[in-house]
């Protein structure tokens, strides 16, 4: 029984492959909003 119970080393580098995929994805977001918001700013601006 004990056996069926061991996760093994596979299931918490995909753990820690996640997070980083759930991180990059918010930064990116972040990133994105920011761009959006200068890119209106500038072209608010030059008119």
């Amino acid at each position: 029984m004990s056996s069926l119970l061991y996760i093994g080393p596979g299931i918490g580098v995909g753990t820690v492959v996640l997070m980083f995929v759930i991180g990059g994805i918010v930064l990116f977001s972040f990133g994105y909003i920011f761009w959006l918001k200068f890119k209106k700013f500038f072209k608010k601006k030059n008119k």
